[in-house]
């Protein structure tokens, strides 16, 4: 099945899957230090406690040949005694629960920090081939691996300190009860691994059923628009309801084996072997062996005995099934960003605006180039554009300059820095990037348009709203830049894209990148947005990417790639003159629909 964890996964990674988180301890070490002392004391209160019961009977209450006073005093000593060991467990115990929350407060955040700024560290490549619901099923998942850093390693020193106290004092009653339980536990333990085992599989698989859930959701909300538009409301409810029953069957599955194996298969096996130690323990009172009072704490001694040897069977397994997101996690986590930086990456100085690209080459698949061996210079304050059929390399040779890919050969330099060699974020900082579609995020226009400097102050947020054209647009707003998405304020594509180039110039950048940003516009509206960019570009460097020609006509430099190549360069009226790929595509946009006396010469 797609996406399952393999084999060698969960055979050979848990247990190192466990230590790998354990770290995250660290931190809260002195809380966690302080949970395993209450352990190391609570747990000898409580099974002293119950010892003392013993004496209690044999000693106090069965002893008619003592005076009455002194048994009366001995037995309101002894039960004063127990409640107090009694009253100092709960109150260690309410202390791990304290010392618990406090670790989840300080374990998630950071743990979600995490695998987030991992996540966002990843190249496009790997997040474009997996569904953006497997991520947010994973990013979900991190939660579900608390109760594997905060509980399950104290536990499990819990478990075995009261493993080793109940195997102390039912040994100093008779040793051969102990030797008895011990010999039972093995086959015990024996089955619950193999049932285990093939828990883990099923619990795996429904994960993996649960994600594809997931994925639907998150589908038929992002892609609402297509989803009303072509009539296909039933489908996808249709759709998400077989994923759903798929779920559900792997999850009634993994119920039935749990029930099979824990109530059943073990289930029934203690029952016999208790039933075997009734026998044995009620023989040896009867002939003398036992006292009534030793009869009386040993079962509960058994318990303290057995029940801890169970439990740590029990409890390493759940630490595998535990595993299971945690192994999910750990494939992201594991997945090297493909862009690092130097260990002594400088920061980019000032911006000038000059970018080269030597002898580039890009393949997102081995054997299958989208770039191959482009050499470009763009001067300072020139405006430089890339044109060409679709999936000629234009948009991926920007996004080499922006680092989303990493290309394979060559070198991208701005103002002589291998953009390898600096820190990404104090190029990213001085560079402006307007897409085809500007994304829009929850909160105010302001908070959309500060996206681009966060720190700006209101001066340089009316100013960017000025040089985009979008005074207007701000001034119908109910309240201004303050106005939230979503609250009766709907955009058109005209002002999405200003808002985005207002983003864009709000830091002031000196290089500007646009990436189709007309596309979707109607001639009017990129009439309008054209008129705008030939205002601001002014003075900065600017790369443009566009299908539609009549938009770049005006550009100093024109970039004509076809199959990842550059085949024509020049001005606008050499490439048409040349009566090359440029020149065939202009005759198809302009002479061919009659646009041409539409934007004049």
């Amino acid at each position: 099945m797609e996406g399952l964890i393999s084999e060698e996964v969960l055979e050979q990674g848990g247990w190192r899957v466990f230590w790998r988180f354990f770290p995250y301890l660290y931190p809260v070490k002195d809380k966690a230090l302080l949970m395993v002392l209450m352990t190391f004391i609570g747990v000898p209160l409580t099974q002293i406690s119950v010892f003392m019961g013993r004496y209690l009977v044999d000693e106090v209450i069965l002893a008619t040949q003592k005076p009455v006073s002194w048994r009366l005093w001995a037995f309101f000593f002894i039960t004063g005694l127990q409640a107090l060991m009694w009253l100092i467990w709960r109150v260690m115990a309410y202390v791990r629960q304290v010392m618990s929350l406090a670790i989840t407060v300080k374990v998630e955040i950071p743990l979600r920090r995490r695998f987030y700024a991992h996540l966002q560290q990843l190249s496009l490549n790997f997040l474009r081939t997996r569904p953006v619901g497997e991520h947010m099923y994973r990013t979900g998942e991190v939660g579900g691996l608390l109760p594997l850093i905060r509980d399950d390693a104290i536990n499990l020193v819990d478990i075995v300190y009261r493993m080793l106290w109940g195997a102390v004092l039912v040994s100093l009653i008779d040793w051969k009860v102990t030797v008895l339980v011990l010999l039972y536990i093995v086959p015990y333990t024996i089955m619950a691994h193999y049932s285990y085992n093939y828990l883990q599989r099923v619990n795996a698989e429904a994960r993996i059923w649960g994600q594809r859930a997931t994925s639907v959701l998150r589908d038929s909300v992002a892609g609402v628009k297509t989803v009303k538009g072509f009539g296909r409301t039933d489908y996808q409810l249709l759709k998400y309801t077989r994923r759903l029953v798929d779920s559900r069957r792997v999850g009634v599955k993994w119920t039935f084996l749990s029930i099979l194996t824990h109530h059943f298969v073990l289930w029934t096996y203690l029952v016999l072997v208790g039933k075997i130690k009734w026998i044995y323990i009620g023989y040896q009172t009867m002939i003398g062996n036992l006292t009534i009072g030793e009869f009386s704490v040993m079962f509960w001694l058994i318990w303290q005995l057995e029940g801890p040897m169970r439990k740590i069977v029990q409890h390493l397994q759940n630490i595998r099934m535990r595993l299971v997101p945690a192994m999910r996690v750990l494939e992201t986590l594991d997945v090297q960003p493909e862009i690092q930086e130097p260990e002594r990456a400088r920061s980019m100085p000032r911006v000038i605006g000059k970018v080269e690209f030597r002898n580039v080459r890009l393949a997102y698949i081995p054997g299958q180039p989208v770039l191959q061996d482009v050499s470009l210079t763009v001067e300072p304050g020139t405006f430089a554009a890339l044109v060409g059929p679709s999936g000629a390399g234009k948009s991926s040779l920007l996004y080499l300059l922006l680092r989303l890919f990493d290309f394979s050969a060559g070198e991208v330099l701005v103002d002589g820095f291998s953009i390898k060699t600096v820190r990404l974020r104090s190029l990213l900082d001085q560079v402006g990037v307007v897409l085809q579609e500007t994304f829009l995020f929850g909160g105010t226009v302001g908070d959309n348009l500060r996206y681009g400097e966060l720190h700006a102050t209101e001066e340089e947020a009316l100013r960017a709203v000025r040089l985009a054209g979008l005074e207007e647009f701000v001034a119908k707003l109910p309240h201004g830049l303050d106005t939230h998405l979503g609250e009766g304020t709907r955009l058109s594509g005209g002002e999405r894209q200003r808002l985005g180039l207002a983003r864009a110039l709000i830091r002031n950048p000196r290089l500007l990148i646009l990436d189709e940003p007309t596309a979707f516009l109607d001639s009017r509206t990129e009439t309008g947005i054209m008129d705008t960019f030939r205002e601001v570009r002014k003075d900065r460097t600017t790369l443009m990417v566009s299908h539609r020609l009549v938009p770049i006509r005006d550009a100093d430099r024109i970039y004509v790639f076809r199959a990842g190549r550059i085949v024509e360069q020049g001005v606008h009226e050499e490439l048409v003159s040349l009566g090359g790929l440029y020149h065939t595509m202009w005759e198809e946009q302009t002479r061919l629909r009659g646009l041409e006396g539409r934007y004049g010469d």
